[in-house]
């Protein structure tokens, strides 16, 4: 037998006392419990909604990274065309839920972060542009040079009749010659910037796959299957300083394309000299 601890009243075996005390903390119990569950439940909806937001986010990223890796536009540009799609697909239920907008704002900083360090790190058109001018006047740098305006059936085929090897240290040693010779302040060129790009047309991409091909025949390498997909007029400014130490300017005219198969590819001549070639 057991006594209400409010009203001191006898309570029958498995009941309940029905003083207004006893009542109330009954009422308090089941309404704790409740809320208990009601709270676990909303836990558990938000982290199911964070988990499909996440994996939503991921998808949509990926997708885009997918389709900047098939085209060519600046990193600045593509950055700020990915960031744009990912915020347009964001579920709606997740932009009104604050908590989950910052959980996927997080995520996007850290892909989009990741994504221009890639991108940075891979390079394109103006990359290989300073990668040319910078490895054309630096000792050692025949290798980079070469492989910047050689296809590489072409370095294959020179390895293969022992003739690379000659080639790269041959320009180096022009190149060491050329500093050797230089007078009191005197610097070789370097990159400076592009102060002109020009996109090539259709027609003038058919002449750079031209180019390639004359070189694979000069150097007696397969030809055939020469495709330029994108490619770049630019104008280039290199910095040096002459023998009394005045900053000089020079400027050259290339080209830059992008070789299906070889990445970008340095042409160097101007567009109006590739006609040569056809």
């Amino acid at each position: 037998m057991a006594y209400c601890k409010y009203c001191g009243k006898l309570i029958p075996e498995g009941g309940s006392c029905d003083c207004p005390a006893a009542k109330g903390e009954s009422g308090i119990n089941e309404t704790v419990k409740n809320t208990s569950n009601t709270v676990e439940n909303a836990a558990e909806s938000v982290k199911s909604e964070a988990t499909e937001a996440v994996q939503e986010v991921k998808e949509v990223v990926s997708d885009t990274i997918n389709e900047i890796k098939s085209d060519d536009f600046e990193t600045a540009q593509k950055v700020e065309a990915v960031a744009g799609e990912a915020v347009e697909k964001i579920p709606g239920k997740t932009k009104n839920n604050k908590g989950l907008a910052y959980i996927v704002v997080g995520i996007i900083v850290a892909l989009f972060i990741f994504l221009i360090f890639a991108m940075c790190s891979s390079g394109g058109s103006t990359s290989a542009v300073k990668k040319y001018i910078k490895s054309s006047y630096e000792k050692r740098g025949a290798k980079t040079m070469y492989s910047l305006t050689l296809p590489k059936r072409v370095i294959k085929e020179l390895k293969e009749d022992d003739d690379y090897d000659e080639m790269v240290d041959s320009y180096n040693d022009m190149i060491e010659d050329m500093i050797d010779d230089l007078d009191g302040k005197e610097t070789l060129p370097k990159y400076d910037k592009i102060t002109r790009k020009n996109q090539m047309k259709k027609s003038e991409l058919k002449l750079a796959e031209q180019y390639f091909e004359r070189i694979c025949d000069k150097y007696d390498a397969e030809e055939g299957g020469m495709r330029v997909t994108r490619g770049y007029e630019v104008k280039v400014k290199s910095r040096y300083k002459s023998k009394s130490g005045e900053l000089e300017h020079r400027t050259d005219i290339i080209c830059v394309v992008k070789l299906k198969g070889d990445g970008w590819k340095i042409i160097t001549h101007p567009l109006s000299e590739l006609s040569y070639y056809s």
